[in-house]
């Protein structure tokens, strides 16, 4: 299983075409990816189906020493 960046792929794609172009594309408004791209949104499932991608949340253990 190989993590990639979704922003990253989409960058990729707008820079072939345009932002409204790719919204229209995947089946989104244009005002939503330019929030998924300014980060104020994550991408949906319509946005990742496109991409190929599925999300996969997992937790990360962190180790703190307590006080004595």
């Amino acid at each position: 299983m190989k993590v990639v960046d979704p922003l990253s792929i989409l960058r990729e794609q707008i820079a072939k075409s345009s932002l409204r172009k790719l919204a229209t594309e995947i089946g989104c408004s244009a005002a939503y990816l330019s929030d998924v791209m300014r980060g104020n949104r994550q991408p949906g499932p319509t946005v990742l189906k496109y991409l190929g991608l599925r999300k996969i949340v997992t937790k990360q253990v962190q180790y703190v020493k307590e006080r004595s």
